[in-house]
């Protein structure tokens, strides 16, 4: 079961998410159906509906979470799981970090969430460089955050890479969004 856009606003709103955090997952929900309607016209079968509910649901729990000092991406993951939502539920618990389970050819739907929520600053599309130079600014306090961070990183990339290479076209893609 997926929940549709509207039922998704409606989540948004019941669990008190910020305001700057609705308009990020906004724009996480455009670039990632960008991506996805680009990526099936090349032959992939990403469930669009899944995608959209995933993208705007991704931080349902951070407004939440800033508070606990919970972890949002598994919090969230739970929320989700209770209300039936297990795909959507998958999809979140991932949007920080991917559970590799070995390289495919393919860009699956975790994949174009994890990528759009780091191309998205705030509630700006930006590249992965100026994403990046924000995080480390935020919260690379220390090494062992800093080492963390250009893990992330190179994973990112390698997304990119992967989702653009499919697409024939550069990153920049984006900008016209």
């Amino acid at each position: 079961m997926v929940p549709n856009r509207e039922e998704c606003l409606r989540l948004m709103g019941e669990y008190g998410m910020l305001e700057n955090i609705v308009f990020h997952s906004l724009q996480v929900a455009k670039v990632a159906l960008f991506l996805s309607i680009e990526l099936n016209k090349k032959g992939h079968c990403i469930d669009l509906a899944l995608v959209e509910a995933a993208s705007l649901l991704h931080d349902l729990a951070k407004t939440e979470c800033l508070k606990t000092k919970e972890d949002h991406a598994r919090t969230g993951s739970q929320l989700l799981k209770e209300m039936g939502y297990e795909r959507v539920a998958g999809i979140v618990a991932q949007h920080i970090w991917l559970r590799k389970e070995g390289e495919t050819p393919s860009v699956s739907e975790e994949e174009i969430v994890n990528y759009a929520d780091k191309r998205v600053m705030h509630d700006r599309i930006v590249s992965l460089e100026e994403r990046f130079v924000d995080l480390k600014e935020r919260y690379g306090e220390n090494v062992k955050a800093m080492d963390y961070l250009k893990r992330l990183q190179r994973e990112i990339y390698g997304i990119e890479n992967k989702i653009f290479f499919i697409l024939q076209v550069g990153p920049d893609a984006l900008d016209q969004l």
